[in-house]
């Protein structure tokens, strides 16, 4: 994504740790692909009292924090692909609403452990995503989503304590810019991972390198 302006700055949190505020303890992580849960954990579309201003087209910098105090670093993450969703906030994330601007699995060989998302997330502790350029203005939910796929080789059907664990966290932008544009092909997030209640994310015989994520492909930008 270079080339953008230096990309503005906001905080989420994945962990469950007791520092953190409240809504950041609930629901994490997430288990049932059937639940409401997993879209942003919460309901309640007023968790950020005031939307981030950013303009289309240019990159928000997502950060994670293991201790606030310490933000933005982290010690560790889960270990598996992350993907960023766009949703206007009249929505309250229900129903087919949610367009993937952005994913990230696996680029290294099979075997080397480096190379997911989450890697280059415990890195930085931050990770750069651009808003589309043409998208209409407007107040919309960013959903950022960690899954670890540990234990993604069995079905959270076939035994409740294990299967894929999700972390997902929405924060509230408001979008500023000249264009029209309404999300493209939006889906819903439940549809999406749906399928994947009784049958395993990542079966056995899939090599991690080749790990593709479930949902539709990410965003494609009318501009350059």
């Amino acid at each position: 994504m270079g080339g953008i302006s230096t990309p503005e700055t906001h905080a989420t949190q994945w962990t469950d740790s007791a520092n953190l505020p409240t809504f950041a303890n609930k629901n994490v992580p997430v288990y049932d692909v059937q639940s409401t849960d997993l879209i942003c954990r919460s309901p309640d579309m007023t968790f950020a009292a005031k939307p981030f201003a950013i303009e289309a087209g240019k990159n928000i910098r997502v950060t994670w924090a293991s201790d606030p105090k310490a933000w933005p670093l982290v010690d560790v993450l889960p270990k598996g692909p992350c993907a960023f969703w766009l949703a206007p906030v009249s929505s309250k994330g229900i129903g087919k609403v949610w367009s993937k601007i952005y994913e990230y699995t696996n680029n290294g060989k099979d075997g080397d452990e480096t190379k997911w998302c989450s890697d280059a997330i415990t890195t930085k502790g931050y990770y750069d995503v651009l808003i589309p350029s043409e998208i209409a203005k407007g107040t919309y939910i960013l959903r950022s989503e960690i899954i670890d796929i540990v234990d993604a080789s069995v079905s959270n059907y076939d035994d409740y304590s294990m299967g894929p664990r999700f972390y997902p966290n929405c924060l509230l932008l408001d979008i500023t810019g000249t264009e029209t544009a309404p999300l493209k092909s939006p889906v819903s997030i439940l549809d999406v991972y749906k399928p994947y209640y009784k049958k395993p994310l990542l079966p056995k015989t899939v090599k991690s390198s080749q790990f593709k994520l479930p949902s539709p492909a990410p965003y494609a930008p009318a501009k350059p």
